[in-house]
């Protein structure tokens, strides 16, 4: 659930989630129209709900949180939704492979290993075979965002980043979530992608996994509800004890894994000792450090994206802000001087237009530019095959 009281970041936060959502399905040939049933799990006041009513004329669109108050507001602002409340732990109120789409932001980075476990499985559950499930984590920008703040205040979180290289997963129990209404079990969590790739696929196919694909911070996993006959990955760790002892319904029908065979992307402390442990810590490095080259080549394009959309949203909002003050002109004097409302809406709009003109410029100067790079030498002349300067 969003935090603040910015109406305009808050409007224009759930539309970009939207956006998101759509990049993300677009990613694995899916439109979000294409959905029977969705499920918003955690949807809060309905940050992500406000932008999907048209969902609703073709989809059973639902939503679950565990605030009760905004649960209860949310199911009066949006009728055309089916809002309930639900427990920290499962189970959910709904029959199993209710949906064929469930989707969340933020509810992952906030969850210790165990409840995230158990939600896992209970989001199998609810979903259908061949449903998708749309999920956020913490990576490698809210960590090292967390680093720099914790460090501000006098902290030491050097032991977070060590935990997430070793295990995959670290869990901040003392974070600013401390004494909040959420409980116990809600504080920061980070994730490793190898760690989501590993251990999430006893439950789900990962079919996608996007760096900071929501709002350009949290990463966002597309990962697809296999039929209960499919064997899960090879190599994948057998499912944990506690999560199918708690929710059978949810976990008995995931094969069994045979526990010599471990994920090639598997911790050292998972793999066991020996040579085997010394491979998988050498892969597990390799891929991290490709991970980590193309998160700073895509932070900048995000970056750019992200000023781009900002700009388009702050005349979206002036056109809006515009025609509100219309409507409150209307309201109050009853008649409306057509000729000066004209003339302001007019000018709201060819801002707008001058703003989307100065960005396409920018934007396909940058590509222009991005694909000039490779090519250009550091003094700005083009280099020859063989290395050195060519002719100017």
């Amino acid at each position: 659930m969003a935090t603040g009281t910015d109406r305009a970041a808050f409007y224009a936060g759930g539309r970009q989630s939207v956006r998101d959502l759509e990049a993300a399905l677009a990613s694995v040939g899916r439109r979000l129209d294409s959905f029977s049933s969705v499920l918003d799990f955690g949807c809060g006041c309905g940050r992500i709900l406000l932008w999907l009513e048209h969902l609703s004329r073709t989809a059973e669109v639902h939503g679950c949180d565990v605030d009760a108050r905004a649960v209860r507001w949310a199911a009066d602002a949006f009728p055309w939704a089916k809002l309930v409340v639900n427990q920290p732990e499962p189970p959910l109120p709904y029959a199993d492979g209710t949906f064929d789409l469930v989707y969340n932001h933020s509810v992952f980075t906030h969850l210790d290993e165990e409840h995230q476990d158990l939600w896992l499985a209970e989001l199998r559950r609810v979903t259908r075979p061949g449903g998708l499930l749309l999920l956020t984590v913490h990576g490698e920008k809210p960590l090292t965002d967390f680093e720099v703040g914790s460090r501000g205040a006098g902290g030491e979180p050097d032991y977070v980043r060590a935990e997430v290289r070793r295990r995959g997963i670290s869990f901040v129990a003392q974070d600013s979530h401390v004494g909040s209404s959420h409980g116990t079990s809600y504080h920061s969590t980070f994730h490793a992608p190898w760690y989501v790739l590993d251990h999430w696929s006893q439950w789900l196919d990962v079919r996608a996994y996007i760096l900071r694909g929501s709002l350009g911070f949290q990463d966002m996993i597309v990962l697809e509800r296999r039929p209960d006959d499919a064997p899960a990955p090879i190599g994948t760790r057998p499912l944990p004890e506690a999560a199918a002892a708690a929710h059978p319904s949810g976990a008995a029908s995931l094969p069994a894994v045979d526990a010599a065979v471990r994920h090639p992307l598997a911790g050292p402390d998972v793999a066991g000792p020996g040579r085997y442990g010394q491979v998988t810590t050498v892969v597990r490095k390799a891929v991290g450090r490709a991970i980590a080259q193309f998160a700073d080549y895509q932070r900048g394009v995000d970056e750019d994206v992200q000023r781009a959309l900002l700009a388009l949203d702050n005349s979206l909002a002036e056109v809006r802000a515009e025609l509100e003050r219309l409507r409150s002109a209307e309201r109050v004097h009853g008649v409306l001087t057509l000729n000066e409302s004209n003339v302001r809406l007019w000018d709201a709009l060819q801002r707008q237009g001058e703003r989307v003109n100065r960005l396409e410029e920018d934007l396909w100067a940058a590509l222009e530019a991005a694909r000039q790079a490779p090519a250009t030498g550091r003094n700005g002349r083009r280099q020859s095959a063989g290395g050195g300067d060519g002719d100017a």
